[in-house]
Order: structure tokens, then sequence, then C-alpha cells
């Protein structure tokens, strides 16, 4: 359990990382897709039985996937002329993982509402906490050496969860 909380947190991490290398006029419509996609998520994932839900979050194609993107970071590292600048602008799409995870539980913790109104919430938080942890990024002033270091020890974490049973 432990190493599917740090499995996701790394996927989060990565795109937060990913995305505050990018300049601002386009960071900020990212994370507010990734607020309207918790949205959705959440209404989508309410409708889910808890087995189904767990065959989602917990699969072994959701760890080839996430492979794949950290593999696709650090060619975005290394990379530079015309395919720098072409894949420079991907943000990642494995922070669906994540916000799928945070949108399961949203769906289910609170009996008796309308369903709206967790997504609300969990879109809200989305934006928040992604706004305030791509400020905290750039304050920092990551760059691709840090990008680097994340998408190795993701990567490293993949190949060690795709492993276990």
């Amino acid at each position: 359990m432990w190493l599917q909380l740090l499995f996701f947190t790394i996927i989060g991490l990565a795109a937060i990382v990913r995305v505050s290398i990018l300049p601002k006029r386009v960071w900020i419509p990212i994370v507010v897709c990734w607020g309207i996609l918790a949205i959705f998520l959440t209404l989508y994932m309410s409708g889910l039985t808890p087995d189904e839900i767990n065959g989602i979050l917990y699969s072994k194609t959701l760890v080839v996937y996430e492979f794949i993107e950290l593999l696709l970071f650090v060619l975005i590292v290394f990379s530079s002329g015309r395919v720098g600048r072409i894949i420079g602008y991907y943000p990642g799409i494995m922070i669906l993982a994540p916000i799928a995870l945070l949108s399961s539980v949203a769906s289910r913790s609170f009996p008796g509402f309308d369903f709206m109104i967790p997504g609300l919430l969990a879109g809200a938080s989305v934006c928040l906490v992604s706004a305030a942890l791509v400020f905290l990024c750039r304050h920092l002033r990551l760059e691709k050496d840090s990008l680097y270091m994340v998408s190795l020890f993701g990567i490293l974490i993949c190949i060690i969860y795709y492993g276990m049973p």
C-alpha cells in the first residue's frame, strides 16, 4: 500500500515539476484543466463500485504508461532544436492517475450530498494545490535537472512496483 501511495505521489510530483518549467501563459490553463478534469472524474468515479475503481487505479498497465511518460520527460531534458521545441510543451497526461485517486476518495467522502459538491471540492483543491506547488517549484527555481532527478526516481519506483505481485 505504501508503494502505491509513493507511486501516485511521484506521478504527481513529476507532472508538477514538468509544468513548473513551462511559461506562465502555458501552465495556468493546464492547472485549470486539471481542476475541471477532477470534477468530471469525481462524477465518473461516483458511478463505479470500489472493485472497479481498484481495478482501474492499481493496474500494471498504469505503471507501464507512467514509465513511458517518465522516459519522455527524460527525453525532454536531453532534447534540443526542433524536437526539443515540439515535445517541450508536453505537460504530461499521467497526472490523471493521482487526480482519479483523489476523485474516488472525494466521491465516497460525502454521503447524502449531491455528487456535484464533492466534484467541485475536488476540482478546487486540485487547482489550488497544483498552483501552489507550481509556484513553489518556480520559487525554488527547479529546472530540467530537477525534472531529470524526479523522472529517474519515478522510473525506479515504476520498476519496483511493476515487479511486485
